[in-house]
């Protein structure tokens, strides 16, 4: 892999920082570190009755008092957009994902929903977890936060050529303000086991397109696309997310490293920065003293059941993906297959037509997931979520853009409210789509 370095007066600095990581990786071969602690961090946006973009600085501020984080280690915290809010939880052990789901419940139920009518006393507001924010009034610079980083992106995103999506334009530097990822992040056992949980990861990727979409409707209308939210965000970086655009899986940790500093940053001054400004859909994070794989290609879902069932179809099926390499059996699929069926999963979804069939492929991983959630000595509580809809063919897009056929009314924003509704009443009352 190529070893390119960034080009500013750091150089000197930067390539000791490499030389001290790469040296840690080998020094920490050995280790053996609790397995799947697991963090997350989901996004949501606040949208009122006639389905405009609500300012979320204010809950924000209040949510941030609550004792709720103190006690949790919990966060709130400010997103790319105005209306947007992000919530993050600590790392927990995986063994039972029921405490996660818990801390879901009580910051909705407990915190969110009765701030959200403290702060906004004179209109309804309706948080939003969906994929892609539906507000026809999303488009525009006034939705960027004012934060030095924010407006540093949207200054470069700026540059770059508007997105066409089936007859419609988009600026890029809009699109971040109005899409919404769940990302968390898994530990592994050592540099060399976290190496392995990327590989595998990169397996999944076309699948949980298909299986968690839910952003059909986008800034006012539905696509055809089965999840438009990555495509837009795809090109709205220039291809500086996506599928890791490695040539090769990798045989070491150092590999990504090598692969992370071969790629020019945004606002990067050192490695880690560059790290974080690979918005790929999986990627390694060597920021803290322990070794962990991030994921950032799932949707937001409705519920936090739905949230914890795709952490138990990673875990299960990297789990069991890793024990069958060590016995000699190899389930990682040429890259440039991967590639491809990630596109046509974006685009058609349960009807992708690429090298593999993608619903045996659902099947099969599903499948894997099972054993390697036994294998762990764990019931799962939630993959059934995911084989249902795998059995209906069904995603929250399917059922989003479904119940906008059956209201529409003439008029987007009453429809808009009518969905929002509907779905934030699945989201208090932790009920899956499937």
């Amino acid at each position: 892999m190529s070893t390119n370095i960034i080009n500013n007066k750091h150089d000197d600095n930067f390539l000791k920082q490499i030389t001290v990581l790469k040296e840690r990786i080998r020094d920490d071969k050995t280790r053996f570190d609790p397995l799947f602690q697991v963090g997350t961090e989901i996004e949501a946006c606040l949208l009122d009755s006639n389905a405009q973009p609500v300012h979320a600085k204010s809950l924000i501020n209040e949510l941030s008092e609550f004792p709720f984080f103190k006690k949790t280690g919990c966060m709130i915290d400010y997103e790319y957009g105005t209306c947007q809010f992000e919530f993050k939880t600590p790392p927990l052990s995986f063994s039972d994902l029921s405490n996660l789901e818990s801390l879901y419940e009580e910051f909705i139920l407990d915190n969110l929903t009765k701030s959200v009518k403290r702060v906004y006393p004179n209109k309804e507001v309706i948080p939003v977890f969906l994929g892609a924010n539906p507000s026809p009034s999303v488009l525009d610079d006034k939705i960027v936060n004012d934060f030095a980083r924010y407006r540093e992106l949207f200054d470069w995103q700026n540059k770059f050529q508007d997105i066409e999506l089936e007859g419609n334009y988009f600026r890029p530097p809009h699109i971040p303000a109005a899409i919404q990822g769940f990302h968390f992040h898994l530990q592994g056992r050592n540099p060399n086991h976290v190496s392995k949980m990327f590989n595998h990861i990169l397996n999944l990727i076309p699948s949980v397109i298909v299986l968690g979409a839910s952003s059909k409707l986008f800034a006012g209308k539905i696509y055809s696309y089965h999840e438009p939210r990555i495509y837009l965000y795809d090109h709205s970086e220039q291809q500086n997310s996506g599928f890791p655009s490695i040539p090769r899986y990798l045989d070491s940790l150092e590999d990504y490293i090598n692969y992370i500093i071969s790629k020019k940053g945004i606002l990067a001054k050192d490695y880690f920065d560059l790290e974080k400004d690979r918005h790929d859909d999986v990627r390694i994070r060597l920021n803290s003293k322990f070794y962990r794989v991030e994921t950032r290609i799932a949707s937001v879902q409705a519920s936090p059941k739905a949230l914890m069932a795709m952490i138990e179809f990673f875990v299960g099926y990297i789990y069991y993906a890793i024990m069958a390499e060590e016995q000699g059996n190899q389930l990682l699929r040429p890259l440039q297959a991967l590639r491809e069926e990630r596109t046509m999963a974006v685009i058609s979804g349960y009807e992708a037509k690429s090298h593999y069939n993608i619903t045996d492929t659902i099947e099969l991983q599903l499948d894997y997931a099972k054993k390697g959630l036994n294998e762990l000595n764990l019931k799962p509580d939630f993959l059934d979520i995911l084989d249902r809809r795998l059995k209906n063919k069904v995603s929250p897009s399917e059922f989003v853009a479904n119940k906008w056929y059956e209201t529409f009314d003439g008029s987007i924003e009453k429809t808009i409210y009518k969905i929002i509704t509907e779905i934030w009443e699945r989201t208090k009352n932790n009920n899956p789509i499937y």
